[in-house]
């Protein structure tokens, strides 16, 4: 029994140390949108929280660029206003599906959750899957860096 304890000890530990950060360049990335949730209160879906930080950051941005300390030089303004001028809202349960679809793969992980927001946002614009290909290649290697 002693053993059994030790080896998942050990396991929960190797899982704990092995897991990456859960942010990149100071934004949360994909290990903060796929990590359980926590049990202290307020307890909020991960999507909601962090959905709700992506619009708050967006509109303190927009105040004043001086609040905005960790730049990002991927966004996508335009393509947000594209969507909001087709559709008059954007669907963020659409956007919480696709982000979640994003994150399935292991390698995009790093990416913040901001980049994956604006990788879902021109998904939704229809952009070309080249472009949408350059743009992840532009959010990985902005995210390595």
């Amino acid at each position: 029994m002693k053993n059994i304890l030790t080896i998942a000890l050990s396991l929960l530990a190797f899982t704990i140390l092995a897991q990456d950060k859960i942010y990149t360049k100071g934004l949360p990335n994909g290990y903060a949108w796929t990590a359980p949730l926590s049990p202290s209160p307020p307890v909020y879906a991960k999507d909601e929280s962090l959905m709700a930080s992506l619009i708050q950051r967006k509109q303190f941005s927009n105040i004043d660029s001086s609040l905005n300390h960790q730049s990002f030089p991927l966004d996508c303004d335009s393509d947000i206003h594209k969507l909001l001028k087709e559709n008059n809202s954007i669907d963020y349960k659409d956007i919480v599906k696709l982000i979640d679809e994003f994150y399935l793969i292991k390698e995009n992980l790093l990416i913040p959750v901001l980049g994956a927001y604006c990788y879902s946002i021109k998904k939704l614009n229809g952009t070309s899957s080249e472009e949408l290909e350059v743009y992840l290649n532009e959010l990985l290697e902005y995210s390595s860096n």
